[in-house]
């Protein structure tokens, strides 16, 4: 993490962010680890296993880090070798997507009153694109915040055509769970905003509007800025 743990308030309190990045995401992060230690694997990039986890062959034993590449390209399943066992997918799902979307999740924020307000560069130009202003999507991801049921994440997407959509997704998975999300929504994560109730109820209650509203003068528009640019580009 790029900050100090009271450096978002209000936003988040300081002990509830502590608690938030030193258990619920340690916690995640130790049970991946400790699954892809019982299966002898290693894993360079957890994002790249999430595509297509039920289809990735086991590697050999003489070869035992998982194959790597760019989200969405990956070469899946081996015609001589089984895929990868249930419980370790699970693990890579729950655990895995955990991780990657926390990881994601710290970056979209910074102190407010560093860095831009809004969206800037070719970023803000994809917005005005796909939305018809950035007030109108500030709207469009208010409704799909309020109107997501239970745990889970919203998110600003790349996807493959070329578009930015606003969505929302259950419990761990992310829009790089290609098997797992609706094919129109599945691409590549700009901004991510956590609404599992241990990430806001401490400071804000049930209100997840007031959540909303406050969050957006922690976001590191910089971040979504390079983050576009590089998904752009691929």
């Amino acid at each position: 993490m790029a900050y100090d743990y009271g450096a978002l308030q209000p936003c988040f309190k300081a002990a509830c962010l502590r608690r938030h990045y030193e258990t619920h995401h340690a916690h995640l992060l130790r049970e991946l680890s400790q699954a892809l230690k019982e299966q002898d694997l290693t894993v360079g990039s957890v994002q790249c296993l999430l595509p297509g986890m039920e289809r990735l062959a086991r590697p050999s034993r003489q070869a035992s880090s998982l194959p790597l590449g760019r989200p969405f390209r990956l070469d899946l399943g081996h015609p001589t070798r089984p895929s990868l066992p249930d419980p370790l997918v699970r693990v890579i799902r729950e655990a895995g997507g955990g991780h990657v979307n926390h990881t994601i999740f710290w970056r979209s924020m910074r102190p407010a009153g560093r860095g831009a307000t809004e969206p800037h560069a070719e970023l803000a130009r994809a917005i005005r694109e796909d939305f018809g202003s950035v007030r109108t999507f500030r709207r469009v991801f208010k409704e799909a915040v309020l109107a997501h049921q239970g745990s889970g994440w919203a998110w600003l997407v790349y996807r493959q055509d070329r578009s930015l959509v606003v969505s929302t997704t259950a419990n761990e998975d992310n829009p790089c769970m290609q098997d797992h999300v609706p094919w129109h929504q599945a691409g590549r994560p700009i901004l991510a905003l956590d609404l599992w109730e241990h990430s806001y109820c401490e400071t804000h209650g049930d209100d997840r509007e007031r959540y909303l509203d406050s969050w957006w003068k922690v976001v590191n528009w910089e971040y979504a800025a390079r983050s576009y640019q590089i998904a752009s580009a691929t």
